[in-house]
């Protein structure tokens, strides 16, 4: 109850209303002055008495907040550090896999910083021996082509060796397999620079069952940099 709310009771009964019980006209019994003051009083040590038995609940509310932003701040930077940890993994091990020459970071994955922005790096020179290959080149020439039907294709590589190949569980128990391929496409357009693209293959198996290929990432275009001449010029030389 707020304190403008006590004054309102307090003042209504001073004002000396009439009884429902009494006829037309009449008017209750007069309280006395006395009588007023110890109403008064009354409310307002009702009034202390509430505003005292918040402070202790407001206070240990307040403290229950704080304590919990504390712990969800704590909780954030030991699951932030832990994510960061686990995809620096998994980038060192796709760089490994497709000979980067360098070890990646999660921020920039495989990325390659130049004049402040980041570019994949320029893969020309094919690495995969699978009798698949033209397979996977067509596709993403063919996609590639059609989006950018002007520019002249330099090469359309898959810079890895083999399939890179994980498991996926359901219970904690190994259920099947996943394997992924990158082909990209590099571009130039016209004199004015180059269009870098990466594709993905992917495919799938339960444990016992043949491979098939993953909807949407048959091939799926993940990413394309528009590279200008200069920055294509220190590109190479990464």
């Amino acid at each position: 109850m707020k304190w403008w709310e006590i004054e309102r009771i307090v003042l209504h009964l001073q004002r000396e209303p009439c009884s429902p019980h009494m006829g037309l006209g009449e008017r209750s019994p007069r309280i006395t002055t006395n009588e007023k003051k110890k109403m008064k009083r009354l409310f307002l040590a009702m009034l202390a008495g509430m505003l005292i038995a918040a402070l202790p609940t407001t206070a240990q509310t307040e403290k229950n907040r704080q304590d919990q932003k504390e712990n969800f701040g704590q909780r954030f930077v030991r699951l932030g550090k832990k994510a960061v940890k686990e995809m620096e993994k998994a980038a060192n091990g796709l760089g490994d896999a497709i000979g980067f020459e360098d070890r990646v970071n999660a921020r920039t994955s495989d990325s390659v910083k130049v004049d402040g922005s980041w570019y994949m790096p320029l893969y020309t020179v094919n690495l995969y021996k699978g009798g698949d290959l033209d397979l996977y080149r067509d596709a993403c020439r063919q996609a590639f082509v059609a989006k950018y039907p002007s520019v002249k294709v330099v090469s359309v590589v898959v810079p890895q060796q083999e399939w890179l190949s994980d498991t996926y569980k359901k219970n904690n128990k190994v259920t099947g397999y996943v394997q992924t391929l990158y082909c990209y496409v590099l571009a130039k357009d016209g004199d004015d620079g180059y269009v870098n693209a990466r594709f993905v293959f992917q495919r799938q198996k339960e444990v016992g069952q043949p491979y098939e290929h993953v909807d949407g990432r048959w091939p799926l275009w993940e990413r394309t940099d528009v590279i200008p001449m200069a920055t294509y010029e220190q590109l190479k030389t990464k």
